[in-house]
């Protein structure tokens, strides 16, 4: 019996020159819903390509129950871990309907009858909410709302132990958004799934997990539970995208808050120090000299800073000055 569902251990990726992701270590118990933000470019795809098994790793492993998630070839693939993605429109053949890309999705992972398929595939789609009558519908023909529901179905129907879902409402409109994530909520609290959601939405990311991990640059500067990281967070970086989510926001007066200013670089194998240097307020000749490693900063809440912001909680400091 494991304790973590998901284990990854140094996990990078290189391609050239060029660091995607960074020496990323984290866990996942079986049965939690974990955030993973942080902006454009910074890695959080290519991390779930790699836990997906769509991508080697370049060093490093990941570990589901224990054993290596690795590229599968072949008609039979375990779909151990599965993806849902940002534009389900573009995972589907438009020319098939409902019924062919779900029963494609099952016979890579088990040998049934067409029968046991129909039986199977509606079940899958009642618990997505799409009525029966829709199993031999055009993929075409779906609404965007209803595509992602299928998509979501065709990501349950292969059984995995671990769904990721990168930016899987982003494309929706406000409406149809807010009832998949109810749909996601339900589904959970059913089936007792393990997420992975990856997001720039912090909002959807507080209301939906337990745990939340920042990224920035290939690496994990931050993690620990939603309610240290939104309300206390430590990274000069975690503060700056929780105000960069503010920044949206209307003031009193109806006018929007000046959006703060990040500067992007590519990471490089051969940068030294502190990825998040070039932006800090807080920098000092250490993070120069030295990249700072995920440190125990609080219950739940690590960050990876050699000044992590001081914060007096009521029960003593959090970080150091």
């Amino acid at each position: 019996m494991y304790s973590n569902l998901l284990t990854i251990e140094n996990l990078t990726k290189c391609y050239g020159g060029l660091t995607a992701v960074d020496d990323v270590s984290f866990s996942i118990r079986e049965g939690e819903s974990i955030g993973l933000v942080g902006e454009s470019g910074c890695g959080k795809s290519t991390l779930a390509r790699l836990l997906s098994g769509l991508e080697a790793p370049s060093s490093g492993q990941a570990l589901l129950n224990g054993k290596p998630i690795r590229i599968e070839k072949g008609r039979r693939r375990k779909h151990r871990v599965n993806m849902v993605f940002q534009d389900p429109s573009d995972t589907f053949d438009k020319h098939m309907t409902v019924f062919a890309c779900l029963y494609e999705a099952l016979s890579h992972t088990r040998k049934t009858s067409k029968a046991e398929a129909k039986s199977i595939i509606t079940e899958t789609l009642r618990m997505v909410e799409i009525p029966e009558e829709h199993i031999h519908r055009g993929v075409r023909q779906l609404s965007g709302g209803e595509c992602q529901r299928v998509a979501i179905a065709r990501a349950l129907i292969t059984e995995p132990h671990l769904l990721i879902f990168d930016e899987a409402t982003s494309a929706l409109d406000v409406t149809v958004q807010a009832q998949i994530l109810r749909l996601l909520v339900r589904l959970k609290q059913e089936k007792m799934s393990t997420y992975l959601f990856i997001s720039h939405d912090l909002a959807l990311v507080s209301c939906l997990c337990s745990r939340v991990l920042v990224m920035y640059r290939g690496k994990l500067i931050e993690c620990g539970t939603v309610e240290c990281v939104m309300d206390y967070p430590l990274h000069p970086y975690t503060e700056l995208l929780i105000s960069c989510a503010e920044a949206f926001m209307l003031d009193t007066s109806g006018t929007n808050k000046e959006l703060p200013a990040i500067q992007s670089a590519e990471l490089n194998a051969e940068d030294n120090g502190c990825c998040f240097f070039a932006n800090c307020g807080r920098r000092r000749q250490v993070c120069a000299e030295k990249r700072p490693q995920l440190k125990d900063c609080g219950p739940g809440h690590q960050a990876a800073c050699f000044f992590p912001r001081v914060m007096d909680t009521g029960s003593g400091m959090i970080g150091s000055a």
